[in-house]
This record gives structure tokens, C-alpha cells and sequence, in this order.
């Protein structure tokens, strides 16, 4: 049967695309390019062109630190043009946090994406290992491996100070810090601006022995109509306009200064933000990473909140993942309360849990693996196979491979228990855009007119976006398979286009008649950047065509349907507490009716329900969840069933 997946081809890439993506085998020190057109005509970009090249080039046999491991950069078409929101991008390649080590990816931000555009190129990807510590500068077409060796045991601060003092103020980089280098299985990979990407990739890069990815470029991608794009990004600044100015600190300690913009960026952002300190310090802090040490800080009588923010510098610095150590500091700290950790088994002291001392101690011990920190240093999961059962009945939800594993559970919102089902890593920007749309109708309770998103407005948006007239009710099953494939579809699609899941999508707006927002912005950005023509529900098959790749891939490396498509044990025992911009575990009733899933777990059956209907959306084998075989060929993807047993069990 031939693949009958019709769609408007891809075949010019003279608009947003720059047509080459770098290849780099260190061990061999030899630099290639491979055509970036064949894969964008199938992938897209971004997301979905990594994910093909890890399928081709990444053995399942090869382990994490293995030279055979690829780490894979790729931008998205509308890096660099101008488009808002767009200078994400996409980090996949094996990774060495989950067990067993296995396919990985994470999405950053700031600058080092553009600038790769503009030397240029549309990713990069690096194999081997090299014979000594080097870092990669790319310039304007031109790449070359330098020594590495003042530098490669630095912290991420004064790698930066050295590639700009080196190659001038306009060179954005890519570097890990020591737990990088000491292959922490917990190390980040790190940009200027305070980027960041779990999953261990940090760790990858150090035992490529490549320190730091140096780009700087002057080129801009061709756009096929400027004046459309204009036009689209003067609409969505317009549209995304609200208020930034979230501040989790002391107003009286910590001052909210500004945006941290990434490149060519208008849009008020909620992720990035810049502060002032008590001592007249400026930081960019963002996100999850500004509450890695936060809740023992602010539990500490007399202790400055200067040390909260302190704390995700010092993170960010050695390259120690924030998550992760939010788990460690928890674990840790439930292990003295149950007398099963002591000083002298830790090399801590615990009666200074929450000041600067003991978290300076415990990072430090971890990226330069001393002591106790050498076996935190292989992540909790693993601590937890090497002290045992004991240890790990003190972990908490929220431990788990990749990401926070208790975070927007399906506990509280169904359709989330299918978002995480499908992933190898908590996928955050799935879950946000189902919390976003719930954090903003219960702020609008809260405080009327502080959103646009009334109960009406929020029954609207997500019908819209989310294909269903039921997906709005978080008590009942129904219309949740359908909101949870809309919503990862999308998602894969901003991630392959480099949109930024602080802006993107765009469900409300306080500057639309409805205060509903619109669905169709990105293709037409899209479209106005490559001069295609392709609707919304056309862009967003490119998303499903994604998805199968990265499920393709999970089955060769052993992901089991039966076992897999599942939760965590917790979200049918545990009954949900609370929720980040939720406390109180609030969902809408019907009309103006406000109900509380607190005290809830999730209902084996319901979940069971909304994972049958999920496959049967797919177009996936109800009774194995593999792909029916005429799926893979409408999607244009009958090469993956070679995969060991995709044909037999789709």
C-alpha cells in the first residue's frame, strides 16, 4: 500500500528555512551538512525534524554517554523572522535521567536558536567524542572546533564572559557547567539569558568532551511576505497584551524590574522576568527554577529571600537541574524527619536546612560528586535502586524521571492523565495549557476583570482549541481523549515552528469581542513566513505525523502500551491537596457553578475510557495501541513499520 498522506508539499525551502543543518562527529573531528528539505517536507522543523534524525541515527543500543549518542539542535521555521514568540528551540538525543536510558528531548529559549539561524544553519547535530575538551564556534557558514581546555571545568558565568570576551559581545552560546562535565545525570544544558534544558543533556555534553556551542551570524531567513507578518505580529502583540507582574518574593526584599526578553521578542511575557535585589543585584529568573529552594527559604525565620534567588543562580551556574534538586532538598529533608538520614551519613548539616550554607553545600556536593553528593549525583531514581525501599518510600509525587512527575496530575484535570500517559518526560507544555486556561478563569474569580476568562469564555476557548463541547467538564470523561490529541498535536507543532509556550496558543484575550482567542494565528504565520498555504487543521496533522515518529521510537527502545500508557501509581491513591495557581483545586460547573476536586484521585476506569477513546481517535489498535497500519500510510510514515512487531500488532 502506498502512503496516501496528502498535504501541500513542502518542496521549496526559500522562506524561513536556511536549507543546511551541521553535523559534527567529534571522534573523527569532521564537519558535514546534511539538506534540511527532505526532513521539513515530513517534519516540519524544530520538534519534529530532530525526532526523524534521532530515529535514523541513534542506535537503540547505544547508552546515553556513548559517543553513538546524538545530541540534536534544531530550530523551527520561524526562528529569526521576526515572528513573535518564536526563538524557541528543540534538544533531543538519549537521555542518561530516565530508567532505563532512553529517547529525550527540551525546548529552549533566549537567543543561541536565532543566532544559529542567522549563521546560517537550521540545527546542528553532534556525535563522537572528542580526545580533548573543545568547544564548537559557528560564524556566518563557517564552523570550527577550539580548545577548551581553560574553560571546560567552569561555571556557566565565566564560560560566557570567556566565548564573548573571545569572540565579541554578540556570541550566544550553548554550554553546561561542572555537573555537565562531571556527568551528573542531573545536568542541564544552559544558554545566555538563563535558558535551560533538563533531561541530562548537560551531562551528553560532557562526555562529548565539548564544553560549549559558540554561534554568532549576521544573516536573516528570506520571508515570503513581510507585510502579512507584520501585520499578524502587530495582531498578536495586541491580542497577548495582559499583566506580567507575577512576584513570588518580598516586594520589601525583591523587586519585579522588567521582561526578559528573548530575540525579536514584543510579547508580555509570564516565564522570564527580571528582578532587583536588596543588594542591588539584577537577575533573569523564570518560571519553576525561581522555586528550587523557595518553600525551605521563606520557612526559615530571619533568612533573606535574597537567598531564593541566589539559590536558582547557583543552579544555574554549576548546570544542576531545578527540579531535580527541589526533590533532592525534599527527600533529604523527609529523611531526617523519619531518622533514616543523618549529619554524619550526609556530610550536611541539617539544622541549616533553608539558609545559603546548606543548599551552597549540597549543590557543590552533587556537581563535583563528593562525598554523599557522588551518589545524588546519579540522580534520585537511581538512589532510590541503590539504598532501597526505605529510601524510596520518602520520595515524594513529584519525583520522577524527567520533570516534575506530580505537577497538573490528572487528579484535578483529567485529560492530563493522557498527556502524560504518551511522554518519556513530564510534558510541561501540554500541561500548561490546560492549567493556564483554569489558573485564568480562577484568578478571574478571585479578582473579576484580572482575566478575560469567565466561565463562559473559558467553555468557549477550550471547544475551540480543544475540539470538543464537552472538554471544558473536568467531572466527566467525556470529549477528553479529543482535547488531549488536539492539545499534543499543537504542541508538537509549536515546538517544531519554535513558538514559545509562554505566549502560544493564544486561547483568550482581553482585546477580542468574545474574549475568546484565535486558533488560526499560527498558520497564517506560518504561512506568511513560507508563503505555504496550509489551514489550521493542516498544520496541525503535521503535529500527529510527530507524534507516531516519537511513539515509533519509543517501541524500539522498549516502551510496552500495556505497561506504558499509563500515570503514576499515585494519581489513583493519593487524593489531590493543591494546585500551583490553584490551591483550593477549583474546576467550573455548569453555568456560573464553581465545584472542588480536592480530596480527589483519579478513576481507574475514567482513565481506562479515555485512553480506549484516544486510541480509537489515533486511528491505533484498541487492543494493542500500536498504530493500524493504514494510519502509518495515510500519515505518510509506512517506512516505521519495520519497527519489530508495528506491523504484526498495529
Amino acid at each position: 500500500m502506498a502512503d496516501n498522506f496528502k498535504k501541500d508539499t513542502l518542496d521549496s525551502l526559500s522562506h524561513g528555512w536556511l536549507g543546511k543543518i551541521l553535523k559534527i562527529d567529534l571522534s573523527l573531528e569532521t564537519i558535514t551538512e546534511i539538506d534540511t528539505q527532505p526532513y521539513a517536507n515530513r517534519f516540519l522543523g524544530g520538534r519534529g525534524i530532530a525526532t526523524r534524525l534521532y530515529w535514523e541515527y541513534v542506535p537503540v543500543t547505544v547508552k546515553a554517554f556513548d559517543p553513538g549518542n546524538h545530541l540534536i539542535f534544531m530550530t523551527g521555521p520561524l526562528t529569526a523572522t521576526g515572528a513573535q514568540g518564536a526563538s524557541r528551540f528543540e534538544v533531543v538525543g538519549k537521555s542518561p535521567m530516565l530508567m532505563p536510558e532512553g529517547f529525550c528531548y527540551g525546548n529552549m529559549g533566549g537567543y543561541w536558536g536565532a543566532a544559529l539561524k542567522r549563521a546560517g544553519f537550521d540545527g546542528l547535530m553532534v556525535s563522537g567524542k572528542a580526545n580533548r575538551p573543545v568547544y564548537l564556534f559557528i560564524s556566518d557558514g563557517n564552523a570550527t572546533l577550539q580548545e577548551a581546555d581553560k574553560i571546560h571545568l567552569e561555571g556557566v558565568t565565566q564560560v560566557g564572559e570567556y566565548l564573548q570576551q573571545k569572540h565579541g559581545k554578540k556570541t550566544h552560546f550553548i554550554t553546561t557547567g561542572p555537573a555537565g562535565m562531571n556527568l551528573c545525570r542531573n545536568a542541564n544544558l544552559m544558554t545566555d539569558n538563563e535558558g535551560s534544558s533538563t533531561g541530562g543533556f548537560g551531562a551528553v555534553l560532557g562526555a562529548k568532551n565539548l564544553k560549549a556551542i559558540a554561534v554568532k551570524g549576521t544573516q536573516s531567513p528570506l520571508v515570503s511576505d513581510p507585510e502579512a507578518l507584520n501585520e499578524l505580529n502587530r495582531l498578536t502583540i495586541r491580542l497577548n497584551k495582559r499583566d506580567t507582574s507575577f512576584n513570588p518574593y518580598p516586594p520589601d526584599q525583591i523587586s519585579r524590574t522588567g521582561k526578559a526578553s528573548c530575540f525579536q521578542c514584543g510579547l508580555d511575557c509570564i516565564m522570564r522576568s527580571t528582578y532587583r535585589t536588596k543588594s542591588n543585584k539584577e537577575v533573569v529568573r523564570k518560571c519553576q527554577a525561581m522555586f528550587v529552594y523557595f518553600p525551605w527559604v521563606m520557612g526559615r525565620p530571619g533568612e533573606p529571600a535574597e537567598t531564593a534567588s541566589d539559590a536558582t543562580g547557583l543552579c544555574n551556574n554549576l548546570s544542576l537541574c531545578t527540579m531535580e534538586m527541589a526533590n533532592i532538598v525534599q527527600w533529604i529533608s523527609a529523611g531526617y524527619d523519619a531518622g533514616y538520614l543523618n549529619d554524619s551519613q550526609t556530610g550536611l548539616e541539617i539544622d541549616k536546612l533553608g539558609t545559603w550554607e546548606f543548599f551552597e553545600d549540597l549543590c557543590n556536593m552533587i556537581a563535583y560528586r563528593q562525598g554523599f553528593g557522588n551518589l545524588l549525583a546519579e540522580g534520585l531514581l537511581r538512589v532510590g535502586e541503590t539504598m532501597g525501599p526505605e529510601a524510596k518510600k520518602l520520595f515524594a509525587n513529584e519525583v520522577s524521571d524527567v520533570g516534575d512527575g506530580a505537577t497538573y496530575s490528572a487528579r484535578e484535570y483529567l485529560m492530563n492523565g493522557l498527556l502524560y500517559a504518551f511522554e518519556p518526560r513530564q510534558p510541561i507544555a501540554m500541561l500548561h495549557e490546560v492549567s493556564r486556561a483554569i489558573g485564568m478563569w480562577v484568578m478571574n474569580l478571585q479578582y473579576p476583570g484580572a482575566t478575560p476568562v469567565s466561565a463562559d469564555v473559558y467553555r468557549k476557548a477550550v471547544a475551540k482549541f480543544w475540539g470538543h463541547d464537552k472538554a471544558w467538564d473536568l467531572n466527566t470523561h467525556e470529549g477528553k481523549a479529543m482535547a488531549a490529541s488536539r492539545i499534543i498535536d499543537r504542541t508538537y507543532v509549536k515546538d517544531s515552528l519554535g513558538l514559545c509556550d509562554s505566549c502560544w496558543p493564544l486561547m483568550f484575550s482581553h482585546h477580542t469581542e468574545d474574549k475568546v482567542g484565535d486558533s488560526t494565528l499560527e498558520s497564517r504565520t506560518f504561512n506568511a513566513v513560507t508563503g505555504k498555504e496550509l489551514d489550521e487543521n493542516a498544520l496541525l496533522k503535521f503535529g500527529e505525523i510527530i507524534f507516531n515518529q516519537q511513539r515509533a521510537i519509543l517501541f524500539r527502545e522498549g516502551w510496552n502500551p500495556e505497561k506504558d500508557d499509563t500515570v503514576a501509581e499515585f494519581n489513583f491513591t493519593d487524593p489531590v491537596q493543591s494546585v500551583f495557581m490553584n490551591t483550593d483545586v477549583l474546576v467550573p460547573g455548569k453555568g456560573d457553578t464553581v465545584l472542588n476536586r480536592k480530596g480527589q484521585t483519579l478513576d481507574r476506569e475514567v482513565f481506562k475510557k479515555m485512553r480506549d477513546e484516544f486510541y480509537q481517535i489515533r486511528g491505533w489498535n484498541p487492543e494493542t495501541g500500536y498504530p493500524r497500519t493504514e494510519k502509518l500510510h495515510e500519515l505518510g510514515l509506512s517506512d516505521l513499520l519495520n519497527v519489530s512487531g508495528l506491523l504484526k500488532k498495529g
